[in-house]
């Protein structure tokens, strides 16, 4: 049987992964409740529909069960790869972020011939790094930082509002490993989207839904002035 589109006042499901990334989504210390900057602009862009669930589960589960477009139907701040685009429906951007790279204060002496450290799920493509340069073998940061420091890895990369908002909610205390962050070489701001299943039904009707309310949100300054609140 043929699925109907879902109707305009519908509820919508939205994942984003649990390893906290602020100022995307995150959850604060004690408050089992979703915050961060992206169900901030989903919530005002989608005001007409019954309401937006937002969930966080591992990032690799979320875009899996986002892809079959039934009970999750999108992905909060995603980047953009070749890859997803087969699968997914890219709306208009609405956050970029500054890739930097965060490595020991003192490297070991065969770093350069490590890979990178990385978090399974996450699209490294975005910072230029190909899968064979990353080891995305953790479930989070604190193992991510235990792996660094066990030396089995050059260093890692992230978004520098990203790794800021982390320390802010103490979620990514270095302890004993000193870190240093520099600009990634050759990079640029990486823009981040929400993605829609192209298995959901009404997935385009959807999209365009966003994408004229995220013109309208970036117009009158409401963008903005959400993000601020969560990089303060």
């Amino acid at each position: 049987m043929a699925l109907l589109p879902l109707p305009l006042w519908a509820a919508v499901v939205a994942c984003g992964g649990d390893n906290q990334w602020p100022p995307s989504s995150y959850h604060q210390p004690g408050s089992g409740e979703v915050q961060g900057y992206s169900p901030d602009v989903l919530r005002a862009a989608l005001a007409d529909r019954v309401g937006v669930e937002v969930r966080l589960m591992p990032f690799a589960r979320c875009l899996a069960a986002a892809e079959q477009g039934r009970q999750v139907q999108l992905v909060m701040a995603a980047s953009y790869s070749a890859e997803r685009a087969q699968r997914f429906l890219f709306t208009r951007t609405y956050l970029q972020l500054q890739p930097v790279q965060l490595t020991l204060r003192t490297p070991l002496a065969a770093a350069a011939k490590l890979p990178w450290c990385g978090l399974n799920g996450f699209n490294y493509r975005a910072f230029g790094l190909s899968p064979a340069q990353v080891d995305a073998g953790s479930a989070n940061y604190p193992d991510l930082l235990r792996k660094l420091q066990a030396g089995h890895c050059r260093g890692f990369v992230e978004y520098r509002e990203v790794w800021q908002g982390l320390q802010k909610l103490g979620v990514a205390t270095t302890g004993s490993v000193p870190l240093q962050m520099r600009p990634l070489p050759a990079s640029r701001p990486v823009q981040v989207y929400f993605m829609i299943s192209r298995q959901m039904a009404g997935a385009e009707r959807l999209r365009g839904e966003l994408d004229q309310a995220l013109l309208r949100l970036e117009a009158s300054g409401q963008l903005a002035t959400m993000l601020a609140r969560h990089l303060r």
